[in-house]
């Protein structure tokens, strides 16, 4: 049975409250350890302890966490956010179930960008995953229960009050509704959330330089922006090359501009990667989606104007989305600052956003022997994405084949300059344990490196070629003493099973591509990204250790590892427990937090969290150390 057949199966049996409790995930236990009822340490770890030197009630009540103190001041775009993919699903994503109490729950654990997929019906909107067996719940019960809990928590709106919540909250709209029927939607949303919703642009707020501050405690909704509909006059033709128009800007030579570069599409949601180009007025190339490909002979009638058929989003409801006008774009935006528009959001699949950071070693590839290009240099898509991102929001949704809610990696995309990274909260897996370590004990925003921020009076054309400061090189050391009460693993409660400690260092630099050999040949390493996947790991050895129904387990190793690497700051270490089986090893315990969170150069008692993200009591007696290495 899978995790999420087990999920599903224990769901069957609950009322929605009870539901909801199932997903609970205790990681601000190691920010803010329960000072109450301490865990249990084993015999062997107390002893240690009183032979160091340290009362073993202190360490128990100490942090593992380092606070994160986030000031809501800078650009909208300098933040990363908290945000949660498909939020009204309980489990998978075919065939789950729906709750408006799923949006509660998010937004309990610090999620602050939630996404509604909202499609008609007989009995009006309703919130579901489209041509999929899940079931739905109605759009204004998911709008009630997101106002509900705002005012709840954080009192009644109120401009002139402090309530708390410092920075807005997203709502990312996926509207499948006909324009008709979207009036319904925004009265809905209106009355739902009244005065917290940002209906417009605000007076006195400054386009070019919006802060959280300005929206704080709002509702701010992500809607589909189409632009208006291209009209060109009869008789002109898309089928006028750039030689013959000379009134055309001369095309850079540029990997963003280049036309053969193959789609990125691999299904319906990944249509929107940016790969297609479409012809604007007067055989200019645009960069806006949606535009109707014209073929080279096609005319339109004598006298008979042209006009761009695109989809639509009511005036009503395209206000709503002022702050935050969401864009599935066309190819070579990543080259462009959408400046005629303001508040242009990018909404990219993870596929799409993988195949631009791979596609410098493939135009390197493609382009070697141009006759510039030993005096070019080109900015790197990573250079690209983090400047572009500086300028932009951009959010990256999963793939459509992650159909068991399974996570792509946050950090990637974090470290490209995506703000908002949508994740499947249903599932515990390394994507949810690293979105719970970036954003625990913060309002859900988090700022990003500084040489990710928007820089003020930077031309967007310099910034493209910015790159960010050289590194330290640091090394992290670890010394784990031991574990205490130890859950079983599947099928050992009160038996023996072999254990060991497995820790993983994972963090990302860029990686440029490998120099062409006399064949003009690149290696498939140098080809397949220009953001390098680092993964450092140590294991320990292997010990037996004894369960016990109501102790757990313990062990202890007393074993020490240490690795360097090149500062990242969002460099994510785990700490594992396995049992070591025949097979594929039983995962036991998870601890996960960015590296520059962790307190350093005190024994600590992490809280281990179990395969569902909860503690049970599970500790290890772990010190860790910090510090740059002179080269």
């Amino acid at each position: 049975m899978s995790d999420v057949d087990e999920v599903q199966e224990r769901l069957d049996a609950l009322d929605i409250q009870q539901k909801l409790h199932v997903f609970d995930i205790h990681t601000e236990h190691n920010l803010h350890p329960p000072q109450d009822a301490l865990p249990r340490l084993s015999d062997q770890i107390v002893a240690f302890l009183r032979d160091n030197g340290e009362d073993t009630d202190a360490v128990l009540r100490r942090p593992a966490l380092k606070p994160a103190v986030t000031h809501n001041s800078f650009p909208f775009t300098d933040y990363f956010i908290s945000s949660s993919h498909n939020t009204y699903l309980l489990t998978a994503q075919i065939l789950g179930t729906s709750s408006e109490e799923a949006y509660t729950h998010v937004l309990s654990r610090g999620c602050r960008c939630v996404e509604i997929d909202v499609w008609p019906s007989k009995s009006g909107p309703i919130v579901t995953h489209g041509y999929t067996l899940s079931i739905s719940v109605p759009f204004a019960k998911v709008c009630r229960a997101i106002g509900s809990f705002l005012d709840n928590t954080y009192g009644p709106y109120n401009p002139d009050a402090k309530s708390g919540l410092d920075f807005p909250v997203l709502v990312s709209l996926e509207c499948h509704v006909p324009l008709a029927e979207q009036g319904e939607l925004v009265r809905i949303m209106k009355e739902a959330w009244g005065d917290r919703l940002v209906q417009g642009p605000l007076e006195g707020v400054d386009d070019e330089w919006i802060t959280p501050k300005d929206l704080e405690g709002r509702i701010v909704v992500m809607v589909e922006y189409y632009p208006p509909p291209l009209i060109r006059r009869s008789g002109t033709s898309s089928s006028i090359t750039e030689e013959e128009d000379s009134s055309k800007p001369k095309r850079k030579w540029s990997l963003w501009r280049s036309d053969d570069t193959s789609s990125s599409s691999e299904s319906s949601d990944d249509e929107s990667s940016g790969e297609d180009i479409y012809d604007d007025e007067g055989g200019a190339k645009s960069l806006w989606p949606f535009g109707r490909k014209k073929k080279p002979t096609e005319e339109p009638a004598d006298g008979e104007a042209e006009i761009e058929k695109c989809p639509k989003i009511s005036d009503d409801l395209a206000d709503l989305g002022y702050y935050a006008r969401s864009m599935k774009p066309a190819k070579g935006w990543l080259s462009q600052r959408f400046s005629d528009v303001p508040h242009i959001m990018i909404n990219i699949s993870e596929s799409a956003c993988s195949k631009l950071l791979s596609a410098i070693a493939e135009h390197k590839h493609k382009h070697a022997e141009h006759e510039h290009s030993h005096t070019i240099r080109l900015p790197s898509p990573l250079t690209s994405l983090i400047h572009h991102s500086s300028h932009h929001l951009r959010r990256i949704f999963p793939r459509g084949t992650r159909i068991m809610s399974s996570n792509l990696d946050p950090s990637k995309f974090w470290r490209s300059g995506s703000q908002v990274v949508s994740l499947n909260w249903q599932k515990y897996d390394k994507g949810v344990q690293m979105n719970e370590g970036l954003f625990v004990g913060t309002h859900g925003w988090v700022l990003k490196p500084e040489h990710m921020r928007k820089k003020r009076g930077l031309d967007f054309d310099d910034g493209a070629h910015a790159q960010s400061p050289p590194q330290p090189n640091l090394k992290l050391k670890g010394h784990v003493v031991g574990v205490s009460s130890m859950p079983a693993p599947n099928g050992r409660s009160g038996k023996s099973f072999e254990a060991y400690i497995r820790t993983e260092l994972l963090y990302h630099h860029e990686a440029y591509p490998a120099p062409t050999e006399g064949d003009g040949e690149v290696s498939a390493a140098a080809k397949s990204t220009s953001l390098e996947n680092v993964l450092l790991r140590w294991k320990s050895k292997s010990i037996k250790v004894q369960h016990h129904p109501e102790l757990g387990a313990d062990g202890v190793w007393n074993e020490t590892w240490e690795w360097e690497y090149e500062r990242d700051e969002l460099a994510f270490i785990r700490l594992l427990i396995y049992e070591d089986e025949f097979g594929k090893d039983d995962r036991v315990s998870t601890f996960c937090s960015p590296v520059e969170r962790l307190v350093t150069g005190e024994w600590l008692a992490v809280r281990l969290m179990n395969k569902k993200g909860k503690d049970v009591g599970t500790t290890a007696l772990v010190k860790f150390e910090l510090e740059q290495v002179d080269l």
